[in-house]
């Protein structure tokens, strides 16, 4: 006789999404995500979209911008975009990486490189974002709002 054991569900990673950035996106980056070779990170920003974001008729909460950023020389390279879906499904992550550039200033690029290379977090007071829909939640109003750094 054969008795199945019960299928243990893993439990959803949590995540560490710390607001970077507000602009045309609120931008998070993932915290503990984030993998060091030397002065050089790789991690995710996630762009939360405003309200009613729509397109090719699909709900979109925003999607994850895969970067790598050199500490040492301020540079940065792209090396990807994966939309996330109003459902919670995410896309696959598209695009080459693009060859290394300056960081670029006063944008969610450099707010990124500031946090994970400096530790510099511009908005102190907004919580930390242990998921994507409560990122969304978080950061939808503080686009509405134009919400500045502390």
């Amino acid at each position: 006789m054969l008795i199945a054991a019960p299928a243990h569900a893993q439990a959803p990673v949590k995540l560490s999404l710390k607001l970077v950035d507000v602009g045309r996106y609120a931008a998070f980056v993932e915290e503990n995500g984030v993998a060091w070779t030397g002065r050089t990170a790789k991690l995710r920003v996630l762009q939360v979209v405003e309200t009613d974001f729509v397109a090719a008729r699909e709900a979109y909460w925003g999607g994850w911008q895969a970067l790598t950023i050199n500490c040492a020389a301020r540079t940065l390279v792209r090396d990807g975009y994966a939309s996330i879906r109003a459902t919670g499904r995410e896309g696959p992550l598209s695009g080459k990486p693009t060859s290394p550039e300056p960081i670029p200033g006063g944008g969610m690029e450099e707010a990124a490189a500031k946090l994970v290379c400096d530790g510099h977090a511009p908005f102190p007071a907004v919580p930390v974002a242990e998921s994507v829909e409560q990122a969304v939640k978080i950061g939808r109003p503080l686009i509405e709002s134009g919400a500045e750094p502390n």
